[in-house]
């Protein structure tokens, strides 16, 4: 009978199998952050390139609603690009984010399909962490999209004072 030193941590099953007692005999701190960042670097080139998309619009979109804001002040009607974009981003975020997770589950039902043996949910945790990912960051992209946009759009109709106008 082999001994149990030098094993993995997460061939025993019971109590040792919870995340809790993997993490704390292979000295790893069980943190939200570390495993965010595992996750985008373990992810298919495919998904690191959409939710790189859906930061970099997370970062721009607030940068192009106050330049948007203070071009306002010399043309009220001079904002159509960054409101159209902004208009883009709301309706279109949930959607990318939507093709994106299908994709994975695609992908999921193919791999299941091609490995006929029930595994352990954790050979399937990956793939709901990688379509969690991609649904969290387009989320969070199109409601930065959606608050932005009916900003600008409350200012620019009290800009032209197009309120109560019939």
């Amino acid at each position: 009978m082999q001994g149990s030193i030098g094993r993995d941590p997460r061939d025993f099953v019971g109590l040792a199998d919870t995340p809790e007692a993997i993490a704390a005999a292979s000295g790893q701190v069980l943190c939200c952050g570390g495993k965010l960042g595992q996750t985008f670097a373990d992810a298919a080139p495919e998904v690191q390139l959409l939710v790189s998309i859906f930061w970099a619009a997370a970062l721009v979109l607030p940068i192009v609603w106050i330049r948007a804001l203070r071009g306002l002040r010399a043309a009220p009607t001079a904002v159509a690009r960054p409101l159209a974009l902004l208009g883009a981003w709301r309706m279109g975020g949930p959607l990318l984010a939507a093709a994106g997770v299908a994709y994975l589950l695609m992908n999921f039902f193919v791999a299941v399909y091609a490995y006929p043996p029930v595994l352990s949910y954790r050979a399937y945790a990956p793939a709901w962490a990688e379509m969690a990912l991609i649904a969290w960051t387009g989320l969070l992209t199109s409601g930065i999209a959606h608050l932005t946009h009916a900003h600008l759009k409350g200012r620019v109709e009290a800009a032209t004072n197009t309120f109560g106008a019939a």
